[in-house]
């Protein structure tokens, strides 16, 4: 089959397509320009810092001076990333009332002429679920110690006791490492799990000394549609509160620089010929570049194509006045000609 690319269409008249109105009753077609949206992905966490009961007992039987002296919780940003999602732009409406061929997306956007719809595996057996917040060293923290180390024992008894169990965990591993024990692991994988054994005792000890840091992982998204050039601030981070509300934090800014597509291949004597019912439009789209910066800090930035920001044209008639009819794809996320072939 012969292939037509993008070129042969710079003939085109370039109209605005929201003169096309509807009246009640009219046989017609309706369809629309896409929308880009940008989506912005923040990740932050949630840290959380839990005092261990016998921290002030840390420096005499540890030997650790670097412990969590107080209970508290701050919060801290950790990527920022964007991707784009499309809608059907309202306001930009196109009718046709001869379309037995024309292909449309669920959004009422242009899909294609003369060509069948694309078989998708369906994903009703496998629904997506909301991403929920990751939860890392979450475990509810229960004293590893038995009746003799806390029963009628003062926290400095309780602490010396603890120590004392860390120690002996201590030297158990080093025998069962050196073979010094009087029934070995049968193989690598019962060794690997008795030493796993005592590496979590130990570590559930410590922390009743040193104490214990807890990350909750989260991702909050944004949606924002380019309009035009500008500034705006997304949201307010704070330390302290996370997201916030008002002004309190400090704010995640997105600087957006329109670039629209001008109307240079239009027909200066054709401007104002009236749309032929049976004329499609499609959209020749613009872009923009962004930036998002979070304490004068660059987070995301990058050029994304915008459908929006771009102009509706009419194919040629010449390409419907042969024998075959063509088969048209248009780029369902920017309205564009993806391919042309007879």
């Amino acid at each position: 089959m012969k292939k037509m690319i993008l070129g042969v269409l710079c003939a085109v008249i370039s109209l605005s397509v929201s003169a096309q109105a509807i009246r009640e009753g009219e046989m017609a077609l309706v369809y629309y320009m896409p929308q880009t949206q940008m989506v912005i992905d923040v990740e932050y966490e949630t840290v959380i810092l839990h005092r261990g009961i016998y921290s002030e007992y840390a420096k005499q039987y540890l030997g650790s001076a670097e412990v969590v002296s107080d209970d508290d919780m701050w919060y801290r940003m950790t990527d920022i990333h964007t991707r784009l999602q499309t809608a059907a732009d309202y306001t930009r409406m196109c009718k046709v009332t001869d379309y037995p061929l024309l292909l449309l997306s669920r959004k009422g956007t242009l899909l294609g002429y003369n060509i069948e719809r694309e078989k998708k595996e369906s994903s009703r057996s496998h629904p997506a679920s909301a991403p929920k917040a990751k939860l890392e060293e979450s475990k509810v923290h229960v004293l590893p110690l038995f009746e003799e180390h806390l029963a009628g024992k003062s926290l400095a008894e309780q602490a010396h006791g603890a120590a004392k169990l860390i120690y002996r965990i201590r030297e158990n591993r080093m025998y069962l490492v050196g073979g010094e024990v009087d029934k070995v692991p049968a193989d690598g994988r019962a060794m690997e799990l008795a030493l796993n054994k005592l590496d979590e005792m130990e570590r559930e000890l410590v922390e009743l000394f040193i104490g214990r840091i807890e990350v909750v992982k989260h991702k909050k998204s944004f949606t924002y549609v380019p309009v035009k050039t500008e500034e705006v601030d997304l949201a307010y981070f704070s330390e302290t509160q996370g997201f916030t509300t008002s002004e309190s934090g400090d704010a995640i800014k997105l600087s957006i620089t329109a670039r629209r597509q001008t109307k240079g291949h239009a027909n200066v004597d054709n401007k104002k010929k009236a749309p032929q019912p049976s004329q499609i439009f499609y959209n020749l789209p613009g872009s923009a570049t962004y930036k998002i910066t979070y304490l004068n800090e660059v987070r995301a930035e990058g050029e994304i194509p915008v459908a929006q920001f771009g102009v509706s044209v009419p194919l040629a008639q010449d390409l419907f006045n042969g024998k075959e009819q063509p088969q048209i794809r248009f780029n369902p996320q920017t309205g564009n000609i993806e391919s042309i072939e007879y």
